[in-house]
């Protein structure tokens, strides 16, 4: 064939291929309509009880997140007997058809930014009623796939900030459907895409254009020939793949984010019209297999349409529909603390287990921003050896080199991983994405499959039956690698027989992009922080009392909260207005009903006195430092026993200095009447004590820090320290989510003093007050020192007046290291400090938890912090993230008022060897306090340990007795000695089994640990 006419045929082939799509009925009629409009989902059972009005195709029914019930009727010609019908539904956003008995049956979706593929208007109908009314009942939703619409890039004077929808009734049709014609389109874009795989010109090319032409001659431009035309294509389809060709293992996926450009709310209904489609799939194509993960959507699913929810069972023992990851939600791993990410995989695999009888047995997070290097420990211990994602693939920078391979971990745990090489968890069962696929697989010499997600998400509903057809014919094609539908479980299973060959990658996971997901909607991420530690001090305190009155049902409950909204798009801050509407909402309601689980248990245990306060230390080490007492303690001396405790009243605030044992209590009480006031200061802006020097300048800006015992200034000469800059933070894309590496360049503004500083000096500590003034935003921040203690505490005050702006505060220091250590889940990372390869340089901002540390062999200095998550580790300095003010996707992210602490720590010796864990626990747990209440009380196990951290002491999920999580946080083999009165018996994470036992001596248990290793353990007596 020559060139010329190869062009000629190949034009004619795409447009005969357009043209075939717009004969797809041979006669439709339409729908009669009527709709009863609603702000708010009405359930089917209630659809009745309104109003309808009738709707024509053209009008508009809804605005943005509005809510419709629709009846659709039509009297079928008797002439349609035998023949296939379809309806073609399109209301402007998505929609969902129920049976008559109210049971969701398919979902219909509009068009997506994502292109044509997503568009989701035909339902083959399984029945043909010709000569009779049939009648359909729709709910639809005004918005679509990705919500309503956006500007992505919008102006400050945007009209609309929070999206728009007109929803309209586009297209309510019933017709005689051309099936054949539907199945013609589905060979021709099968063969039409594989030429833009196949090279430009040879004989399989040549074939194709060929035989399409004579598919062309054959239809002569009438739907009734369709099945002439298919005739003709038959021998280009019969091609059989290559010897070489490797394998797509294909399953049907929907990512359905649990909140994202929509309100959770409707995550409820594309949980609903997702499975309903995917239940139609299974039952009509034998073979098929659909997977879906977040206990959380199957709970909605039983919750709200039960029906349904028994199909997905029967579908999940038929094994026909799999149960994918271990995670109560496809959650964030950067800013969920390490226990939280247990509680994920505990909630998470016990919902399965007891739902569906299935124990999952892999981490299924293709979509989430980054994996810290303690998760592999994390997930083999909950049993779930296996670990799926393709987000890596987004980096900016780097190419990630391994698609199979084993991820290994902080104490050296191992997870099987596989990244699909589609790069995708969208994929849409083409040649154009499954050939590059192969081709850029890097391990096709030890492995000749890798698996294909494919599937509308996010509401999309799945897999269309386009996408299952295109299967069918990709089964064994030459030109494509063989394509087979087949679970994830299998899979690893045979994936895990080349073990040996496979490579290995030791440490975090860490992506090269979304890199303002530490730090934006930082509301969202104080709340978690603050109710992650109120949860842990209150399940502790709880187990001082009879197991059978511990509240389990409730914890259980605010744990459902925390760990939804620890989600990826949620806790990141890459979520609508609506969304944090409900989170901040939901978080202030968990932590009031944390903080009375608390009063409750501590009303149990101590006595009530008036005069007294207790407190309560939740941590494993003794707590010294300030604690704030009653407001009208203010004029009182206080004790503890019979010694008097040093106490200071500044205004509202009295604090005093004390000391709460490990695991213990501490009571205080009033004693006659001593005011212990806060005198002024000297006016000059100096903080000391025995241990340490600091100097101020009059913008709050740390100029000098001695440390009298070690005889080290910790800040270079002309380089203050706690200083405010404000940056220009726009990015190239992907506003909330991204900061671009150039808004270094970028800066536009440092905190001046509006007004002269405040000094303060008293019992328990020293203070500064600065009011400052950045942009068009306040600081108002209080600067204490303990009088015996090295840590200099920045309670901030913040009001965020800013658009597009970015607030940091930057330490630089004296020190000299060419690796920071920073605080992650259950460990910590050390990373490099320079920017000597491209992997360096891509970390310029990078998640961290209640520290990041610069240290030389002998000193060093940390920040710590009480709620933030994002730093940049550079050289000689750390450089926290505070606010940003992006625009999109939430107009109002973080504007308003803010209060966080950081703390600046000077110390002897590196990270780990010095206090700097110790301090950042008790900046983030401190003791809970209860007024009129005296006493103590004792805990089930006391854990002594240097290096060993109690995690969390709880009771058990399924038994009548305790658990204990225990963690080496210093990277050495370490021991830990446990009094308890109990027996220890080992367990993992899900506490699913029993293991080895240890009984304890004398009241005492010495367990040793491995470098980083987690450790669980049931109390029995």
């Amino acid at each position: 064939m020559q060139q010329q006419e190869f062009d000629l045929y190949l034009q004619r082939a795409r447009k005969f291929q357009e043209r075939l799509s717009r004969h797809l009925f041979f006669e439709t009629i339409p729908l009669t309509a009527e709709v009863r409009h609603s702000v708010e989902p009405i359930p089917f059972a209630e659809r009745l009880n309104g109003e309808f009005r009738p709707i024509r195709e053209g009008e508009k029914w809804g605005d943005s997140w509005d809510s419709g019930w629709f009846r659709l009727t039509a009297e079928l010609p008797q002439e349609w007997a035998g023949r296939p019908l379809a309806l073609r539904i399109g209301l402007g956003g998505e929609a969902m058809l129920f049976d008559e008995a109210g049971v969701p049956k398919f979902g219909f979706s509009a068009g997506s930014v994502f292109g044509p593929h997503y568009r989701k208007e035909l339902y083959q109908l399984p029945e043909n009623r010709a000569g009779k009314t049939v009648e359909f009942w729709v709910e639809a939703a005004a918005n679509a796939l990705f919500g309503v619409a956006m500007n992505a890039d919008p102006e400050l004077d945007e009209p609309h900030p929070y999206g728009k929808c007109d929803a309209t009734a586009e297209v309510m049709r019933i017709g005689w459907f051309n099936r054949e014609l539907w199945l013609l389109t589905l060979d021709l874009e099968v063969l039409l895409d594989l030429l833009n795989v196949l090279p430009p010109r040879c004989r399989r090319a040549d074939l194709i254009v060929s035989a399409v032409s004579r598919a062309a001659d054959a239809f002569a431009e009438s739907p009734a020939n369709a099945a002439k035309a298919r005739a003709e294509l038959v021998p280009v389809l019969e091609k059989r793949a290559s010897a070489s060709a490797m394998t797509a293992v294909g399953l049907g996926h929907a990512h359905i984010d649990t909140g994202w450009m929509w309100p959770v709310r409707e995550t409820v209904r594309k949980c609903a019209r997702t499975f309903a489609s995917q239940i139609d799939l299974i039952e009509k194509y034998p073979g098929y297999v659909f997977g879906a993960s977040s206990p959380q959507h199957y709970l909605y699913v039983k919750e709200h349409y039960p029906a349904l929810y028994e199909k997905v069972k029967a579908a999940v023992k038929s094994g026909r529909w799999e149960l994918l990851g271990g995670m109560w939600v496809e959650a964030d791993c950067n800013m969920p603390g390490g226990e939280s990410l247990v509680r994920q995989f505990l909630h998470g695999k016990n919902f399965f287990r007891d739902e569906f009888g299935v124990e999952v047995d892999n981490l299924w997070i293709p979509d989430v921003f980054g994996y810290p290097a303690s998760l592999p420990q994390i997930a083999k211990l909950a049993g779930c050896p296996n670990f799926l994602t393709q987000k890596m693939s987004w980096s900016w920078s780097n190419r990630f080199p391994y698609h199979a391979f084993f991820w290994r971990g902080l104490d050296g745990s191992e997870l099987l991983a596989h990244f699909p090489p589609e790069n995708t968890y969208n994929a849409v069962v083409t040649p154009s994405e499954l050939v590059p696929a192969e081709n850029r697989f890097n391990e096709n010499t030890v492995t000749d499959e890798f698996v294909s997600l494919f599937g509308i998400g996010d509401g999309g509903g799945g897999p269309k039956e386009e996408y299952l057809e295109r299967a069918a014919r990709l089964a064994d094609l030459e030109g494509a690698p063989k394509f087979k539908f087949d679970r994830a479980d299998r899979f690893f299973r045979r994936l895990a027989e080349h073990s040996a060959e496979l490579p290995r990658w030791e440490g975090e996971l860490y992506l090269e992009y979304h890199r303002g997901t530490m730090t934006v909607q930082a509301r969202t991420k104080k709340n978690n922080r603050k109710l992650e530690e109120l949860l842990a001090a209150a399940e502790a305190l709880w187990c001082a009392l009879p197991l059978p009155e511990y509240p389990a049902a409730e914890f259980d409950r605010i744990w459902k909260v925390l760990l939804l909204n620890q989600f990826h798009d949620i806790i990141p801050g890459s979520s609508i207005r609506k969304v944090y509407e409900v989170t901040e909402r939901e978080h202030a309601e968990a932590l009031a009903a944390t903080r009375k689980l608390l009063d409750e248990a501590a009303s149990r245990l101590l006595e009530r006195d008036g005069e007294a306060v207790t407190f309560f230390n939740s941590l494993n080490i003794d707590y010294t430092g300030p604690v704030e007492l009653p407001e009208n303690w203010a004029e009182a001396a206080v004790v503890a026993g019979t010694g008097p405790v040093p106490v200071q009243a500044d205004g509202s605030r009295v604090t005093a200095e004390v000391k709460v044992p490990a695991s213990g209590f501490l009571t205080l009480r009033r004693n006659g009447t001593a005011r212990n006031a806060v005198a002024a200061g000297s006016g000059e802006l100096l903080l000391e004590n025995g241990l340490i020097r600091y100097r101020f300048d009059a913008d709050g800006r740390l100029i000098s820090a001695f440390d009298k015992q070690l005889g080290r200034e910790f800040i270079p000469a002309g380089t203050p320290a706690n200083l405010f800059s404000l940056y220009v933070d726009r990015s190239n894309a992907h506003e909330a989510w991204d900061i671009e590496e150039f808004y270094i360049n970028n800066k536009c503004g440092e905190a001046r003093s509006t007004e002269p500083a405040r000094a303060f000096s008293g019992a328990v500590q020293d203070g500064l007050e600065f009011v400052l003034r950045i942009g068009s935003s306040t600081i108002r921040q209080r600067v204490t020192l303990g009088k015996h203690s090295r840590r200099l505490d920045f309670e901030t005050a913040v009001h965020w007046d800013e658009a597009r702006k970015m607030l940091r505060v930057a330490f630089p220091l004296t020190v000299r290291t060419p690796e920071s250590t920073s605080d992650i889940q259950f460990g910590f990372v050390r990373r490099p400090t320079h920017t000597n390869t491209s992997w360096d340089t891509a970390r310029f901002e990078v998640p961290i938890h209640k520290y990041a540390d610069l240290s030389e062999y002998e000193y060093g200095a940390a920040l710590l912090n009480d709620c933030k998550y994002g730093c940049r580790l550079l050289g000689n300095v750390i450089d926290l993230a505070l606010l940003r003010a992006p625009k999109y996707p939430d107009w109002d992210a973080d504007r308003g008022d803010h209060t966080f602490t950081y703390s600046f720590l000077p110390h002897a010796n590196g990270a780990v060897d010095s206090e700097v864990r110790a301090e950042a626990l008790r900046l983030n747990r401190p003791p809970q306090r209860f007024d009129g209440l005296a006493g103590s009380a004792e805990l089930p196990v006391r854990v002594e340990a240097e290096q060993v951290e109690l995690a969390a002491l709880k009771k058990a999920e399924k038994e009548d007795c305790a658990v204990v999580r225990l963690v080496e946080r210093g990277g050495r083999h370490s021991s830990a000695v446990l009094h308890t009165a109990c027996r220890l018996v080992e367990t993992g994470l899900t506490e699913w089994e029993d293991g080895a036992e240890l009984t304890p001596v004398d009241g005492r248990i010495v367990v040793t640990f491995r470098p980083f290793e987690i450790k669980t353990f049931k109390l029995k007596k």
